[in-house]
């Protein structure tokens, strides 16, 4: 799960293109670009996360327009509420790991457990993670949005 502590430059060169293909009809493309300004953070146990500190539309349309607009809107209204400023508003897209085997990819919505099999075999067990207060379009969206993308047949 090396990829989920570090590394989130590598982005831009292993999925920009996936990800402009998905953008919503009407989205140029030259919008399709990923933020770039961000936090990094890596413990010497193992643990990590990085995050943007900037939007972009891409970030907030990885899973469709639907669920975009509702976490672009009155969910992030709630969450600045909740937890302030800063973290309501001002962290976007991401990855993280509580080492060794536990995964999150906030933005994207989806959580892994990585099982090891054996040498050279593992088993991932993956989730889509959405809002209980969600409307029902918004939960098949982001159900959606991560079977297009991090699931055995996704494009990333």
């Amino acid at each position: 799960a090396e990829q989920f502590c570090s590394d989130m430059y590598h982005a831009d060169f292993s999925h920009i293109s996936a990800l402009i293909a998905q953008l919503p009809e009407g989205i140029d493309p030259a919008l399709g670009r990923l933020p770039t300004i961000g936090k990094q953070f890596s413990s010497r146990n193992g643990h990590g996360t990085g995050f943007f500190t900037e939007a972009g539309e891409v970030v907030g349309n990885i899973n469709g327009p639907i669920a975009g607009k509702w976490y672009q809107g009155p969910h992030q209204a709630e969450a600045i509420e909740r937890l302030g400023e800063p973290r309501g508003s001002q962290i976007f897209g991401g990855h993280m790991t509580v080492f060794p085997t536990f995964s999150f990819l906030p933005g994207i919505q989806t959580l892994r457990v990585w099982h090891p099999r054996g040498p050279g075999e593992i088993e991932v067990w993956a989730w889509a993670l959405v809002d209980r207060e969600a409307p029902p379009e918004v939960k098949n969206a982001v159900r959606l949005g991560v079977l297009r993308t991090f699931s055995a047949g996704g494009i990333f």
